[in-house]
């Protein structure tokens, strides 16, 4: 019962997926057997959803950070493949707009540089975000600043 009380705790702070929540109950001193049968019973009565959870991660790391960043954050968070798959199909609309935004704060950031060490400090950055590496050149690519006829960011 005091294992329930705690998932029930710690799902009030955020929204947790299965692997996640039994994880954290082990750490904070919870036999795994007792674990578990919270996790069931949060389960069972609805409390607990893996989708619902991996959904509200993704829109909240979608402003920030490429698909493959949060789909390595679901996997490390205990969430099944095809949940992550799922969770992530609704971030592929977003990621244009974040890829954007993203570059273009980076951009402004290192304005003092010159263009190949922008260039390539922003890829970087972006690449570490998550972003995927063909989305990335094929937006520095068609930018206006990097070819210099324009003073506007990527």
């Amino acid at each position: 019962m005091a294992a329930y009380a705690r998932g029930l705790r710690l799902l009030a702070l955020r929204s947790r997926g299965r692997a996640e929540l039994e994880r954290d109950l082990e750490r904070r001193g919870f036999a795994a057997a007792a674990a578990r049968s919270a996790v069931d019973r949060l389960e069972a009565e609805r409390w607990l959803d893996d989708l619902a959870a991996a959904r509200a991660l993704v829109r909240a790391r979608v402003p920030r950070y490429g698909r493959q960043r949060i789909a390595r954050e679901l996997a490390a968070r205990g969430f099944s493949e095809e949940t992550a798959e799922r969770a992530l199909g609704e971030a592929r609309e977003k990621e244009g707009a974040s890829l954007s935004r993203m570059a273009a704060r980076l951009w402004k950031s290192a304005a003092n540089l010159p263009p190949p060490e922008r260039r390539r400090r922003v890829r970087a950055a972006l690449l570490r975000r998550g972003f995927r590496a063909d989305a990335i050149s094929a937006m520095i690519r068609n930018s206006h600043e990097i070819d210099g006829s324009s003073g506007e960011v990527p």
